[in-house]
């Protein structure tokens, strides 16, 4: 037999009725109806919060399943590294060069680094703004160049360029 909310709700009902007849219970009997009732309570409560967190589940369950339909993403080969997660490595690159020279000179290593590393001059500009240099207005302004690197991508190689950003 299973115990389920309905069941636990019932049960409360008929303790409490028997606690109300005054003429079945002694008061010794009816103090440990009311203390049952409570612990049933408890019980009906928990069972509320069993059942929400299995629902819960059931929705976050039913996203990842949504999230491994995903096509998987294409190789980019203007970018072969664009959505690889970061390297210790490609992080000391950009720092020993964009450390030591003024804002205004970072442009000016952006499209180096690009190629450097295999990811978009968009990708470089942010990685460097959450370094806390320059703003993301700033890297905004690198999202064209990785359009163009493509297109001109395209055009000598003789075929459609690799989405992304």
């Amino acid at each position: 037999m299973k115990l389920t909310q309905s069941r636990i709700d019932s049960l409360i009902d008929t303790l409490n009725d028997l606690i109300c007849d005054e003429r079945s219970l002694t008061r010794e009997h009816r103090e440990n109806m009311v203390r049952t009732v409570a612990i049933l309570g408890g019980l009906g409560e928990r069972q509320r919060l069993i059942a929400a967190e299995d629902e819960a589940l059931e929705v976050a369950g039913s996203g990842k399943k949504a999230e491994k339909a995903k096509k998987p993403r294409e190789p980019n080969a203007v970018f072969p590294r664009t959505g690889k997660p970061w390297q210790q490595d490609d992080l000391e690159l950009i720092h020993s060069i964009v450390d030591d020279i003024p804002d205004d000179e970072i442009d000016k290593h952006i499209l180096w680094l690009s190629g450097q590393q295999g990811r978009t001059p968009y990708a470089i500009a942010l990685k460097i703004v959450g370094e806390g240099r320059l703003n993301e207005e700033w890297a905004k302004t690198w999202k064209a160049a990785a359009k163009k690197l493509r297109e001109e991508y395209a055009l000598t190689n003789g075929g459609e360029p690799s989405q992304g950003t």
